[in-house]
């Protein structure tokens, strides 16, 4: 089943979050967050001053984008600082993150935030957004109106059901929910994707392959698009500047901890 079928095959009893959010809003113009929303905000800032350390692991929200791009964060590659328009994007995200987290804590809808992916059997680690009053994974997104329309028209966008398949696969849960909102208008819209929805099985063949390369040290082949450099991924790409220049894992490596030690 496509997504765009899915999204139109899913009734509005499956939704999780949409009508106790949308009530909420209604009541709370100026709002009012519960003791445990605001330490959860308080706790989330302070976290923003601390730099994640991912080296030697594996990220289950990232396992669907590029696998060599995975390794360098593995073997702790320097990354490229991001331009001020996409560092404007990453804060605007954060915020709706933790604006959407206060509200769901708030009212209820929300049990946790900010969950960190327990020991599993895949080796991945990873942060769920959140995890709803029935258990159900939660995965917020940001974007804009041209990315909204493609939501509305053809269901969730990308990989982004690939990334809350990790989470459903590491954490055993039913279900994932993802919710877009609009950051243009602040409308939003919600998926309710059970297992059977999920690719579960494509998530677990990628994720032993890549642990396969990562025990045996080798490096996986770049992307076609970044040969030759051109393609949003090679755009975005934290380390498009060394990736070329890397031949094996060692040279990596060495590269990596020749940055740390300057």
């Amino acid at each position: 089943m496509k997504f765009s079928e899915l999204s139109k095959y899913r009734i509005d009893s499956d939704l999780v979050v949409s009508a106790r959010h949308e009530k909420w809003l209604s009541e709370n113009s100026n709002p009012v967050y519960s003791e445990k929303a605001l330490d959860f905000a308080v706790d989330a800032l302070e976290a923003q001053a601390k730099p994640r350390d991912r080296r030697g692991t594996i990220s289950a929200s990232s396992l669907g984008s590029c696998r060599r791009k995975q390794q360098f964060t593995y073997i702790g590659m320097p990354e490229l600082p991001p331009t001020p328009k996409t560092a404007g994007i990453f804060q605007n995200g954060t915020f709706m993150h933790i604006r959407w987290q206060m509200a769901g804590l708030t009212e209820g809808w929300m049990r946790d935030a900010e969950v960190p992916v327990g020991r599993n059997d895949y080796g991945l680690s990873g942060t769920q957004d959140g995890i709803a009053d029935d258990d159900s994974v939660i995965e917020l997104k940001s974007t804009n109106s041209n990315g909204f329309n493609r939501v509305m028209t053809f269901g969730p966008l990308g990989g982004h059901p690939f990334q809350v398949g990790t989470y459903v696969l590491t954490t055993g849960a039913e279900k994932g929910v993802l919710i877009y909102e609009n950051k243009d208008t602040q409308d939003f819209k919600e998926f309710v994707l059970y297992r059977d929805d999920l690719p579960l099985d494509e998530i677990e063949v990628i994720n032993d392959k890549l642990w396969e390369k990562v025990a045996g040290q080798e490096l996986l082949d770049m992307l076609p698009e970044c040969e030759i450099k051109t393609g949003y991924k090679y755009a975005g790409c934290p380390f498009r500047n060394v990736c070329p220049a890397m031949k094996s894992w060692k040279q990596a490596e060495e590269y990596a901890d020749a940055h740390r030690a300057a």
